[in-house]
């Protein structure tokens, strides 16, 4: 049904629920939308999922209950981050949990202000909110003996009284009357919680209630970006697309969304600046540059996003971005003013390391491979073995170096960026050194040499350790750890680079990448100093025709007219220096790469890989671009002209 005053349509059978409550004294009110009751019995609509919030679909109404805006409610999830996090649980804790919530708050309100909705709720606990199914409505419960809504406990004083968990030493969380009320109730909220006894679960305080936040934990109200990054590629490609993924429910986004659902008349009906009945040949070329232009805005947002957070995200995939559109005037083609928004932050668990500076992060724990992460990243590998220390170093401004040999039965395959971890005991005491794997040097069959990172260390350590030099140190543990860092996430962005430019009727993205890696390394195998990468890489393509048949600019559309004029309205020089880019984006793909490996960047500066590829990206968008708003088929058709001319002048040369 299409609410009156709106074009914002709700499938029937769907409502509006005011978290505030129907009573809310608020002239706008954040909704969830709500329908029927699914299989999991639960009414809301779960867009997606991040290792920490469950983001549902919901809606900004006026006080006439107008839907005027659609929105995506986070709701902080503790549970799902402690399934995310098993390996490293001892180190987080709800304090840990509720930092890493403020800086991706942080992260939004530097690089996409304008689509949150700050309530307050993203720094202070909201009541906890159930919903009511008889009433049809949310509430916040309250204990009836002391007519007291329940609150979480973030009081550790008060938690340990009751024989619980510390808020700010667990991710446990309870919810109570207090403080002061007597007695004290606690509900224990998140999974695994421990309930001794009179302690209550939320099946027993709250039966019948639906849980929507629980625990009372943060929330965070953006803009609802509809379409996916992938889909949008789709869509210019000629694809259709139906609407946002809600089980069989449809839902009438309005707007320019409600145009998308056929691909073949949205390009009449002024959505691009060529129509495809008599301009093709702008429409393939306006494609182009719409494409690339998607992936410029998924770098810049990528870019920003690390600067803002100094962490790698290392999390990203198509679902990472998704695209807004707006409302033009009459005649406008509204498909040119899609902006790219980065809707995650970063998953990484920054590791420090003690007496350095450097700076090394843990990937999150993800189920299964993904191909938007490197397949080739070498896994952490522990053993033990005997370490000799052959000299100290002089030291510099940020400490001491060492110089030692690792041997070991163990086989030790470490990156020139991997982190080594050296843990042995000394007279003083117990040692831990950082280095890296130096294969300047050739070492017998099982050693290693490694050079540290500059390390303060006690004094009484170093001397220990100078002491030590020439003596074989036995029971030495090690453990390496990749260096994981913001080419991980350059990584990811060639990827999705080749989801959107490559990826047709007849071709997937794993095959269009292994492809395009393929690409590489024969051009890798073609390097001389004397020779550019741009012109080693057309020489590679002119040597076998296979290469444009396999990754030509066809690719860019599934629509059959376009694609026959594919190779002859897009300039070729354009078409792969716009792969070449595309190309070097992934780390360690040959001397050309943009970064030599997975570590590859400044530890205080990460995001200083992204400037030069998105300056050569800007030029390829302002060429592209002058094949749309320019006359190119005159001038190409003159320099057909031209051609022909000089051919026919040339063979009558005597």
């Amino acid at each position: 049904m299409i609410q009156e005053g709106t074009n914002i349509a709700l499938p029937e059978g769907h409502r509006l629920l005011p978290l505030q409550g129907e009573d809310g004294d608020g002239p706008i009110r954040i909704c969830v939308i709500a329908g029927p009751a699914t299989r999991g019995g639960t009414p809301f609509y779960l867009l997606r999922e991040t290792v920490d919030a469950s983001i549902y679909l919901g809606c900004l109404t006026d006080r006439a209950g107008d839907p005027k805006t659609w929105i995506e409610i986070w709701v902080q999830n503790i549970d799902h981050i402690t399934e995310s996090f098993r390996a490293r649980l001892e180190a987080l804790s709800n304090p840990s949990v509720d930092q890493r919530w403020f800086e991706r708050l942080a992260m939004f309100r530097k690089i996409n202000r304008n689509t949150l909705f700050e309530t307050g709720w993203e720094t202070v606990h909201p009541s906890p909110t159930y919903f009511d199914s008889r009433a049809g409505r949310f509430i916040c419960p309250v204990e009836p003996a002391t007519s007291r809504i329940f609150r979480l406990c973030t009081e550790d004083n008060a938690l340990a009284a009751a024989g619980l968990p510390r808020y700010t030493g667990s991710l446990h969380r309870y919810l109570w009357n207090g403080p002061g009320a007597e007695p004290a109730v606690f509900v224990a909220t998140t999974a695994g919680c421990p309930a001794p006894a009179g302690i209550f679960t939320i099946g027993e305080v709250f039966p019948g209630l639906m849980p929507f936040n629980p625990s009372g934990g943060f929330l965070l109200v953006r803009l609802f970006d509809p379409i996916g990054i992938a889909d949008y590629a789709d869509l210019l490609g000629g694809r259709s697309w139906s609407g946002p993924a809600a089980g069989p429910a449809h839902f009438g986004l309005g707007g320019a969304y409600s145009h998308l659902q056929d691909a073949n008349s949205l390009v009449q009906r002024g959505a691009h600046l060529f129509s495809g009945r008599n301009g093709n040949a702008g429409l393939l070329r306006e494609v182009f540059h719409l494409k690339l232009n998607l992936i410029v805005q998924a770098l810049s947002q990528t870019r920003a996003a690390i600067r803002s957070q100094q962490m790698p995200m290392l999390n990203l995939n198509s679902e990472s971005f998704r695209v807004r559109l707006s409302q033009t005037g009459t005649g406008l083609p509204f498909l040119w003013t899609a902006l790219v928004d980065l809707v995650e932050s970063s998953a990484g668990v920054p590791l420090p390391i003690e007496t350095s500076e450097s700076r090394y992060f843990i990937p999150p724990a993800m189920p299964g491979a993904s191909i938007y992460r490197p397949g080739t990243l070498p896994m952490l590998s522990i053993g033990e073995g005997v370490l000799r220390i052959r000299q100290v170093l002089p030291a510099v401004l940020e400490g001491t170096r060492i110089e030692a040999t690792l041997a070991s039965d163990e086989r030790l395959e470490a990156a020139a960026s991997d982190l080594i971890h050296l843990r042995f005991a000394l007279p003083t005491g117990r040692v831990d050194l950082y280095g890296r794997s130096d294969k300047s040097e050739a070492l017998a069959k099982g050693e290693t040499r490694i050079r540290t990172l500059p390390q303060k260390l006690p004094a009484d350590a170093l001397i220990a350790i100078q002491q030590a030099a020439g003596v074989p140190i036995r029971t030495v543990h090690f453990e390496t750890l990749p260096m994981l860092a913001s080419p991980c996430d350059m990584y990811a962005l060639g990827v999705l680079a080749v989801r959107l430019l490559l990826v047709d009727d007849e071709t997937t993205v794993s095959v269009a990448l292994d492809q395009l890696l393929s690409l590489a390394q024969q051009v890798s195998t073609k390097y001389t100093d004397d020779k550019t990468f741009p012109v080693r890489l057309r020489s590679v393509i002119d040597e076998d025709e296979r290469w444009c048949l396999a990754l030509g600019p066809h690719r860019l559309t599934t629509r059959s007219e376009l694609r026959e004029v594919a190779p002859r309205v897009i300039p070729a020089d354009l078409w792969w220096d716009t792969l070449g880019i595309i190309l070097r984006l992934f780390p360690g793909a040959g001397p050309d790469s943009f970064c030599r490996d997975f570590g590859d960047a400044p530890s205080l500066a990460l995001e200083r890989i992204f400037d030069q590829p998105l300056a050569e990206l800007e030029v390829l968008q302002a060429r592209t671009r002058s094949l749309v708003v320019t006359d190119w088929d005159e001038n190409l058709e003159i320099h057909e002209a031209i051609s022909a001319a000089m051919a026919k002048q040339t063979k009558g040369a005597p």
